[in-house]
C-alpha cells in the first residue's frame, strides 16, 4: 500500500510503503499524485519511504513503476529513499542507479539528515 504523506514544502512528494504496493496503488495513487504536483512545478522533490511493514511489491507494480520512470524520467529534482531492511536497501540502491537526479538512501533513523539533504 501507498500512502501520500503531508506536511512538506509544496514541490516535495512524500510517499511511505507498508505491506505489499500492487498495481491499483500505483496507477491509484503514485501517477496521480506526482502527475498533480508537476502542474504547479517543472520538476519536484521525491521522498520515498519504506515503512518497516513494507512486504513487497507485485510484478505489474514493478512494470508500472518502470514505466513510470520512463515518462518522468526528468521530472524529479532529487530522491530520498527510507529504507532499513539489507533486502530492500539493496532494491532501493539498485533503483537509485537507473535516475538521472541525485539519489540518496537513508535509514529510517537518519529522516533528520535525509530531510537536511532533499532541502539542499
Amino acid at each position: 500500500m501507498l500512502t501520500i504523506s503531508s506536511g512538506h514544502a509544496h514541490d516535495i512528494l512524500a510517499v511511505v510503503t507498508s505491506g505489499r504496493v500492487n498495481h491499483e496503488d500505483v496507477e491509484g495513487y503514485l501517477v496521480p499524485a506526482i502527475e498533480a504536483k508537476l502542474q504547479d512545478h517543472a520538476s519536484i522533490r521525491l521522498w520515498y519511504e519504506f515503512s518497516p511493514e513494507f512486504e513487497g511489491i507485485s510484478v505489474a507494480a514493478l512494470w508500472d513503476d518502470a514505466v513510470l520512470g520512463l515518462f518522468h524520467l526528468s521530472d524529479f529534482s532529487r530522491v530520498v529513499m527510507i529504507a532499513n531492511e539489507a533486502q530492500t536497501s539493496a532494491m532501493v540502491n539498485a533503483l537509485a542507479c537507473m535516475l538521472p537526479c541525485p539519489v540518496k538512501v537513508f535509514a529510517a533513523d537518519e529522516q533528520t539528515q535525509a530531510k537536511a539533504w532533499l532541502d539542499q
